[in-house]
Order: C-alpha cells, then structure tokens, then sequence
C-alpha cells in the first residue's frame, strides 16, 4: 500500500516544499490519529454505553468486532482502489465517511443502531489507515521516506496512547457519545488539508477489475465465524454449528478464489514464503494477544475493580506508555539485532504479561503487566510487518502489506469474540460474575503467545538467513 509510482515521483518531488510535505505529514497523522483514539477510547467505555443502552458489556463486544470485521475487510481493498482511481481522492472519501458515521455512531440510540454505525464507520476507518500513509509516501522523496513513515507511525501510537484517557475523560465528564462527536471537527480538518496540500497519485500499472466477489466472500465468511461463536452461549446447537459451518466454508471459498484471481485482495500465494508465512502468523498471533489483552483488562478494571472509565483510561497508561516507547525505539534496536529476535521478544513478553494476569490479577500487578506487555503489543505489531514485507520483491510490497495487515486483524477480530463468548458463559444466572471469564482469556492468550514464540522458532529465519532472503528479493525487484 504505501509503494509509489518512482517514476512520477522522481520527477514531482521537488514541486513539495518541506512546509508543504510537513503539513500533509500533520493532515495524514491526524488521519490515523482518528482511527487509533477512536479504537483505544471505545474499549474504555463500552461499560457505560452499556448502561445508557439498556445493554450487557459482553453484547457490546459487537461495537469493537462489528468495526474490526469491515475494517479489516476494507484494508484488503484500500490500497487496489487507491491505485486505480487515485490515493489522494480514496482517502478524502474515506476522511469523510469516518468523519459523517461518526456523527451518526455519537446520536445512535440504541445497542443495535450503535453496532450497525460502528460497522459502517469500519469502512472508512479500512480507507483512511493506509491511504493515509500513500498519499503521504508519494510526495516524499526516497532519501527521506523513512524519516516521515516514522514520524507517522510515532502519531499513530501517540493515538493509541491517547485513547483511553481521552475516551475516560470524556466518557465521565460529558458522555461517550462525545468520542465520536469528536471526530467530527478533527475529520473536517484533515479533509481540507488533504484537499488543499495533497497531491493526487495512482498506479498506471494498475489495471483489471476489482476482487468484489473475493470481497464479499470473505466479509461474508468473517461474519458467519464470528456469529457463530458468538451464538454458542445462547443458540441451539444446530444454529451455531451451521453458522460457524458456513463460515468455514465460506473462507475456503474465498481461498479457492484468490488462487485463482489475478487481481485478488489478500494474495494467499504469499504464504507459499515460508518467511512471509511465519511473521504472518507471528503477527496475527500477536495481535491477538494485544486486543485481548485490551479487551479483558477493560473488564476486569471496571467490572471486577469497580474502576470508572476515567480511571480505567489513566491506568491504561501502563500500557500506552510502552507502546509508544517501544515503537520509537524499534527501528534501531532492530538494525542491531535483525527482525525476528524482536518477533520473538515481543510474542515472550505478551506471553508473561497474560500468564501473570491469569495468575494473579491485583491493580499492582496489572499495571507491571501492561507496562511490560506494552512493549511486547509494540514491537510485535511492526516487526512482522517489516520483516514480510523485506523478505518480498519491491513489486509486492503494496499488496504483501495489505494481505498481513488484514490476517494479523482479522485473527484478533475473532480472538476477541471467543473472550467475549467464553466471558459470556461463565458469567453466572444473573450474567455478571466477569471474574472466571477473565482468567480463562488470560490463560488462552498465554496459549497464543506460546503458539506465536514456537512459529518464530521454527518458521522463520536467523538474521543470517533473514539477510539472505532480503538480498534475494532485492535482486528479484531488479
């Protein structure tokens, strides 16, 4: 997603004054600003939407999946679309559509309609996350790229760290209908300065129609996993099995087809690298552990310690904190040590933090545990993606990018829905002992942590082989 026409660019880079590029770095970092709060401020306060709407916490699981399963979906999409019909105008209408749903999400009134407009604002959030970072990469020249992909990544945690103070903070003082109505103003900024700054790029190259039935196959597919596990608890049997049935069926379809398309949306051929197949899991496996981590601790800090969300948000910090820390540091410690050592670091450090938080769940220990976990949500997120993406010719960057990014979320999105089931069955008659739900998730996270450490060992490569693999691909690009 963020590869760029060379050619145009070479020849247009100087027509971007540093102001000029500096802006649009500010325009596209309040882009991804929006998405990253947005996500962090809702898991803070999904307890007190919960009261407002006459709702159970755990039935408002949907407000978080519901958004993941079209984000992840329009992650798969945004970077062909962006191609074909062009980045800058791509993102103005994803700015948009995030900016207009998110007024509608603030005036929903009820757990259904609140669901359905977070769905919706999932599409804009799919667009606006990575075309963000093409639009900014094309008006950037080669030499300087990686300095303001850094800098745009340090706003992105910067949000992620923001959001769950900001979304206590608003959630206690005014409602949490104000997080979103907060998008609003913010949206409408960063419109116009794309509008006005951005320049527009697509990829000539770019050619064949779009994947609509692969789209729909595997939005179809998540749905129906989702909704069967989610059912577990409350469907008769026949229902759930049917629906996760289908699901699975479903995906396969989906597999068959992107083997088979030309233009597909998640190139499963990739997973034929053996490199590319193991930080892919490594990721997705990570990834879980982090919305996991998110989700239960959530519940645990409001519905076990009886934390309100403002408090929830400052302790939320631990954890914010580290990541932010964490991703600043990332790209020289891995200069030192290669990639996957910092895979495997990451993946050993979620795997402690759950495994104390199964063990023992104190306010003392739990912030260790975020602080320590942090680091590991940080580099764990960065670092599959960066080493897929090195062990691939240039040519595949953009779609390599896309097809991990939506595994990675994909997996996660389906990870939380089994916490929220699992949470949901062990809740007692009354449906708000959370306690023993909790522990269970914190012990399956520790399981996938286990899981992701094992495909780092004995998938992927040393820095040794790992700079062999990247020599090859450079010589494969030429």
């Amino acid at each position: 997603m963020l590869e760029t026409n060379e050619s145009t660019n070479a020849n247009n880079d100087t027509a971007i004054t540093p102001a000029r590029r500096f802006a649009i770095l500010i325009a596209a970092g309040m882009s991804q600003f929006l998405v990253t709060v947005d996500y962090s401020a809702v898991a803070v306060a999904l307890p007190r939407m919960a009261s407002d709407l006459n709702a159970r916490t755990i039935d408002l699981q949907w407000v978080i999946t519901g958004y993941i399963l079209s984000f992840s979906v329009m992650l798969g999409i945004a970077g062909p679309l962006g191609d074909r019909y062009g980045r800058k105008k791509i993102l103005l209408i994803g700015i948009a559509i995030f900016g207009l749903i998110s007024m509608w999400v603030g005036m929903a009134d009820t757990a259904t309609n609140v669901i359905i407009a977070r769905i919706a604002l999932g599409i804009g959030g799919g667009l606006l996350l990575p075309l963000a970072a093409s639009v900014l990469a094309d008006c950037t020249p080669s030499s300087q790229l990686t300095k303001y992909l850094a800098l745009l990544t340090a706003i992105n945690a910067c949000g992620a760290a923001a959001g769950p103070v900001l979304g206590g903070l608003l959630t206690d003082s005014l409602s949490w209908r104000w997080i979103f109505y907060a998008n609003v103003p913010f949206a409408a900024i960063a419109f116009t300065m794309v509008l006005l700054l951005a320049r527009e790029s697509r990829n000539p190259d770019a050619k064949g129609k779009l994947d609509f039935l692969g789209i729909l196959l595997l939005a179809a597919s998540l749905a129906c996993l989702s909704l069967g596990v989610d059912g577990i608890p409350t469907w008769e049997p026949a229902k759930w099995i049917g629906t996760f049935g289908l699901g699975v069926g479903l995906l396969v379809g989906f597999v068959i087809r992107e083997l088979a398309c030309r233009n597909p949306i998640v190139d499963v051929r990739l997973l034929g690298n053996r490199n590319f197949a193991g930080f892919t899991l490594a990721g997705m496996f990570s990834n879980s552990c982090w919305c996991l981590l998110v989700f239960t601790t959530t519940l645990l800090l409001q519905k076990v310690y009886t934390l309100d969300a403002f408090q929830a948000g400052l302790f939320f910090l631990y954890l914010s904190v580290s990541v932010v820390a964490a991703s600043a540091i990332a790209a020289k410690i891995s200069t030192k040590t290669g990639v996957t050592p910092l895979v495997l670091m990451a993946l050993i450090l979620q795997g402690a933090a759950l495994a104390t938080l199964w063990w023992n769940d104190n306010l003392t220990v739990a912030a260790f545990c975020l602080a320590g976990g942090g680091i590991g949500c940080a580099w764990g997120w960065s670092m599959p993606q960066a080493g897929a993406i090195l062990t691939l010719p240039r040519n595949r960057v953009g779609l390599a990018s896309g097809s991990i990014m939506t595994v990675m979320i994909m997996g996660a999105n389906l990870v939380v829905v089994i916490c929220a089931t699992i949470i949901d069955a062990t809740s007692g008659a009354a449906g708000k002992d959370y306690a023993t739900g909790i522990q269970i998730s914190y012990l399956m996270g520790t399981g996938l942590a286990v899981a992701g450490i094992l495909a780092t060992l004995f998938i992927l490569p040393s820095r040794s082989k790992m700079k062999l693999a990247t020599e090859q691909s450079m010589r494969e690009s030429l």
